[in-house]
């Protein structure tokens, strides 16, 4: 995946779309080991209302700030005069801007059958065609990511003899707006690079996959600040998936009652969740956070009992959020009885991407700050 530019090693560009914050970074790649983060940051809207059009406006406004900001850090430190300007550019597009969805197909031979790139291809194209989940006129991205053989899985199929040949597939959506604009920012940031889109949820999906423990079955929660992306996996396949109108910023308004939302309350809630504040303000907010509990289980619960058709969830409930807001919410997923949903019948036990693990899926350059995020990004963009 990495290419030598004389004696110069590779660097590409890396944007992490989310619904409330735009974050960029500039990233060295490092075939066979971990990878570097050279320079980065993040643009944030104000949390405050907003129409669906404004915050497309502002989240392209935030990318296109952040890209220059980070842009000019490069090329004026040692890293961009020794190493170059980046060569390609990814855009990593998260809730509620894309969807996922999986698709399998299955031929079975009458005799046993060579498998070829032509048999795998038209049976990825089958798989492509029968999943009706995502409109097919605003596609980001399709692609075969499995391949078994009499049912067993294998990453080199071509060439070898089987009787039957299942085909796994990986599609995702994106709305118009943010796909030309994302597309248009990027283009006057980095002109003339080669451009590649992803979803958010391949990105956590691969991550989850690769970098965590986990068993075959769970859910992944990605929470951003308008929106809140579910997916079920079984056996790394997506089997449901919804994006939820409730993430960081609803939360904190059903918290506090107010439209806008202060630095303020924002400090106040990671005090909360540290178990460090104190006094009266501190003991409002937490009975507000006590409050709105039963409101989330209604929320979430009746989106999971939508989603999930006449197939039980896994209990195994993997979540990424803001990291001041992440342990309280793991505390709200683990109270929710999903036990209707879940196929133990019990609550879900809920995993987070440790301070720890993040740590060990990049090198980040000495005085650069890369949040959780966007370490997920340049991680998953380096494998």
């Amino acid at each position: 995946m990495v290419a030598l530019f004389g004696t110069k090693e590779k660097v590409v560009a890396v944007a992490d779309v989310g619904s409330g914050s735009v974050g960029f970074s500039i990233l060295q790649l490092n075939p066979g080991g971990m990878p570097t983060i050279l320079a980065a940051t993040r643009s944030i809207l104000p949390l405050e209302d907003r129409t669906h059009e404004q915050t497309i406006s502002g989240v392209l406004r935030m990318l296109s700030e952040a890209g220059s900001a980070v842009l000019k850090s490069y090329n004026e430190g040692k890293s961009g005069k020794h190493l170059g300007p980046p060569h390609d550019v990814y855009a990593i597009i998260r809730a509620p801007w894309t969807r996922a969805s999986s698709g399998r197909a299955t031929r079975v031979f009458k005799e046993e059958t060579t498998i070829s790139k032509y048999l795998i291809t038209e049976l990825g194209r089958e798989a492509l065609e029968n999943n009706k989940d995502l409109d097919r006129n605003n596609m980001l991205e399709s692609s075969v990511i499995r391949v078994e053989l009499n049912e067993y899985q294998t990453s080199q199929p071509i060439g070898k003899r089987a009787h039957r040949l299942d085909i796994v597939t990986f599609e995702s959506d994106c709305d118009l707006d943010i796909k030309k604009g994302v597309t248009s920012a990027l283009e006057a940031l980095l002109p003339g690079r080669p451009l590649i889109l992803k979803s958010g949820a391949r990105a956590y999906l691969a991550i989850v996959e690769e970098k965590m423990e986990h068993p075959n079955t769970y859910v992944i929660v990605d929470m951003v600040s308008e929106a809140s992306n579910v997916m079920a996996v079984r056996d790394g396949i997506i089997t449901h998936n919804a994006v939820i109108p409730e993430g960081v910023r609803t939360i904190l308004r059903r918290i506090t009652g107010q439209k806008g939302i202060s630095e303020e309350v924002i400090s106040l809630m990671r005090m909360v969740v540290a178990d460090s504040c104190n006094g009266e303000v501190c003991d409002r907010l937490n009975e507000a956070l006590a409050k709105v509990e039963p409101e989330l289980v209604r929320v979430f619960g009746e989106s999971v009992g939508t989603i999930m058709g006449k197939r039980r969830l896994p209990d195994t409930l993997i979540l990424f959020a803001h990291p001041d807001m992440l342990s309280w919410l793991a505390h709200v997923f683990s109270r929710i009885d999903f036990s209707q949903f879940t196929i133990p019948m019990h609550p879900f036990s809920v995993k987070t991407l440790s301070p720890e693990k993040i740590k060990s899926l990049m090198n980040v350059d000495t005085n650069v700050s890369a949040d959780t995020s966007l370490i997920v990004a340049s991680a998953f963009v380096n494998m």
